[in-house]
């Protein structure tokens, strides 16, 4: 969900030698070529009928296009279709896929201070956003996540999980 710390967590993946990719960054790509105003709401509507005319999992398939090294993490999917897409495309035995968990209050609090152009600013917006997310499926997918990480403490404990956690996974699997 926004403002989990996923941003941190691929800090830590580049940190360890991979290649980051957002799926926000095609979403804000296309939504800039097809001249969508930068704001959550506009970019938040755009993702929707780009899903509704081409499919649930097109940002997925619009991130894969991107990728160019065998160790990638790629931040942002939203549904269990984007998932499968990933599995199906992607090496299923290498696909690993971690979610990052943190209370709406703390959310909002990181989200408030990063202020970020088309980020939300009070708990309303939050809730509406969230509310999208999950009805995009990001519930479905972060209960099947492999790996969940509560990021609730200091940002040092967290990277310090993080770490953990990647070298887990670099090391045998999910």
């Amino acid at each position: 969900m926004p403002g989990a710390g996923k941003d941190e967590f691929i800090q830590v993946c580049v940190e360890e030698g991979f290649t980051d990719l957002h799926m926000g960054n095609a979403v804000r790509k296309f939504a800039a070529e097809s001249e969508i105003p930068v704001s959550d709401a506009d970019i938040g509507k755009f993702a929707t009928s780009e899903r509704e005319k081409f499919g649930k999992d097109v940002w997925a398939r619009r991130t894969l296009m991107n990728v160019e090294s065998p160790l990638v993490v790629i931040d942002g999917l939203r549904s269990t279709e984007e998932l499968d897409f990933f599995i199906r495309e992607a090496d299923a035995d290498r696909t690993c896929l971690v979610s990052v968990f943190a209370s709406r209050k703390t959310r909002l609090d990181r989200i408030v201070r990063r202020n970020r152009m088309d980020d939300v600013h009070t708990l309303a917006e939050l809730v509406r956003r969230d509310n999208r997310e999950l009805e995009w499926g990001v519930g479905k997918a972060i209960a099947l996540a492999d790996i969940m990480l509560v990021n609730e403490s200091t940002l040092d404990d967290f990277r310090t999980e993080a770490r953990s956690t990647i070298r887990n996974i670099l090391g045998r699997g999910c």
